[in-house]
């Protein structure tokens, strides 16, 4: 298994994405989840100064998030995002969201997903932006 880096971003919570009992509805944080991952790839492409993954998102087969506590408002998270590389253009994708005040983790997702680059039409395969040193 290749050193993979862990990206952390932080995400503000906002009103309208709370329900009336003001907790986080569940499918926002499939959204955070998402944007984790976006931002992890955005980021470690940027740090080796290339534009590979322009447009490159991850298409994913297989989630499976595993929710621990509730966040309520007025509430900021973490996102620990981590791409294992599997084969190709195939990732494992390890994430956390953790709530920001007192770092209790609320939730943990396990994805499988292929990376996507949707300018060439085709699986992106440069692993190189996703692995440590």
């Amino acid at each position: 298994m290749n050193k993979t880096r862990i990206h952390t971003t932080e995400i503000s919570v906002l009103r309208n994405q709370y329900d009336s009992d003001g907790v986080l509805k569940n499918d926002n944080f499939q959204k955070f989840l998402h944007e984790g991952r976006i931002q992890a790839l955005r980021v470690f492409d940027s740090e080796l100064k290339t534009s590979d993954s322009e447009s490159v998102e991850p298409m994913i087969l297989w989630s499976e998030p595993e929710y621990q506590d509730e966040i309520r408002y007025p509430e900021s998270m973490l996102i620990h995002t981590e791409f294992e590389p599997l084969s190709g253009p195939r990732y494992r994708i390890y994430q956390k969201l953790i709530r920001k005040s007192d770092g209790k983790i609320l939730c943990f997702c396990n994805s499988f997903c292929i990376l996507f680059d949707s300018s060439k039409k085709k699986p992106w395969k440069n692993a190189s932006p996703l692995l440590a040193g």
